[in-house]
């Protein structure tokens, strides 16, 4: 497999989890694969397999830009830095979905947080915060658990 086919399949399959949690956070397929955490579970073992199989860490520099700019020049790393992305931008979205739901925030006020994580991840999530704040839920309603 090439990193070009690896970027194609994650990058096709991603749009669909978030179709799914955005369109019908109710539905089974949704519960089950997207707000469940099974899609981001997929992604991060795809994210593993790719680091594990193909990174190269020689000369790695996690300090400058320039040392990070060099790390993602190869195609294999930049396809998993991409996963990467779409991993937490998921978790995110799921977060964004499930609290939002749980706090009964309408869903049209949900849609341009969950929009806001799969486009711009930490937007969607300041979207939520300041629409949960403005709806008047205090920071311990927002936690998880």
């Amino acid at each position: 497999m090439t990193p070009e086919t690896a970027f194609q399949i994650v990058n096709g399959a991603a749009p669909v989890a978030w179709i799914a949690m955005i369109a019908a956070p109710q539905s089974k397929l949704a519960q089950r694969i997207v707000l469940s955490g099974a899609f981001v579970a997929i992604l991060a073992a795809v994210y593993a397999l790719i680091i594990a199989t193909h990174f190269n860490f020689e000369g790695a520099d996690f300090l400058t830009l320039k040392g990070i700019m060099a790390l993602l020049n190869d195609p294999w790393a930049m396809t998993a830095g991409w996963v990467h992305y779409l991993a937490f931008d998921l978790l995110a979205g799921i977060i964004v979905t499930r609290k939002g739901m749980e706090l009964e925030i309408p869903r049209l006020a949900l849609l341009p947080c969950q929009l806001g994580c799969f486009m711009l991840g930490p937007v969607g999530v300041f979207l939520f915060v300041a629409i949960a704040k403005a709806r008047g839920h205090g920071w311990k309603d927002l936690a998880l658990g």
